[in-house]
């Protein structure tokens, strides 16, 4: 397997605290007396905090990586992904996220977000007019490498 020509995993530390803090949460509401006397408010209180750190696992980090002639995100576990091929990205440029476009995957209105904290991204402008948002914590060096691997081929 060849080394790729790029490879980052940004560390969403805001949501890894959010989600731990959420499932300690459930798990200390299994304490309170009223809900002691209940085995099945108790199991949903634990099923909840296993979840929750379940979700926090899978959105705590992204991995972006340029191999092969194609661009690849994905989240903690490896979902929800993305993948681009170069050739269909027109240009890219470094960009800032703004707080009302918040974090995870969504569409905003500068097309989708990937984004796992913070505001720094690049802005992929693709054939046929569609854009994308790729957050990271270095977007210069992603723009450089993803510049350099087109210049590839």
């Amino acid at each position: 397997m060849s080394r790729p020509l790029y490879e980052h995993t940004q560390a969403g530390w805001p949501m890894r605290i959010a989600f731990l803090a959420t499932a300690v949460l459930f798990l200390a509401l299994t304490r309170l007396p009223e809900l002691g006397r209940s085995p099945t408010a108790v199991g949903m209180l634990v099923a909840g905090a296993a979840f929750t750190a379940l979700l926090g696992w899978m959105w705590g980090s992204l991995t972006v990586r340029i191999e092969g002639g194609e661009l690849r995100a994905r989240f903690g576990l490896g979902w929800p992904r993305k993948t681009v091929n170069l050739a269909d990205i027109e240009s890219v440029e470094v960009t800032r996220t703004t707080f009302a476009e918040g974090w995870g995957v969504h569409r905003t209105r500068r097309g989708w977000l990937y984004n796992v904290c913070g505001f720094d991204a690049v802005l992929l402008r693709l054939a046929g007019g569609q854009s994308l948002m790729i957050g990271t914590d270095e977007p210069r060096r992603l723009k450089a490498a993803i510049e350099r691997a087109q210049a590839r081929g």
